[in-house]
């Protein structure tokens, strides 16, 4: 997604979902993780910051 126009034409905005997560691994020093997903718009003009429950 993001060098899939080269180098020199890398987007100078991206709109993310983050979404915390449990994680399931006993190992784990953290008991949750940041899932980061990309989310695709046609404009950013007048875009808000949103909060979702899913």
């Amino acid at each position: 997604l993001l060098w899939a126009r080269g180098i020199k034409a890398v987007p100078h905005r991206i709109r993310v979902r983050l979404a915390r997560r449990r994680n399931d691994d006993e190992a784990a020093t953290e008991k949750l993780y940041t899932h980061v997903s990309y989310v695709p718009v046609s404009s950013f003009k007048g875009l808000q910051t949103q909060q979702v429950d899913e």
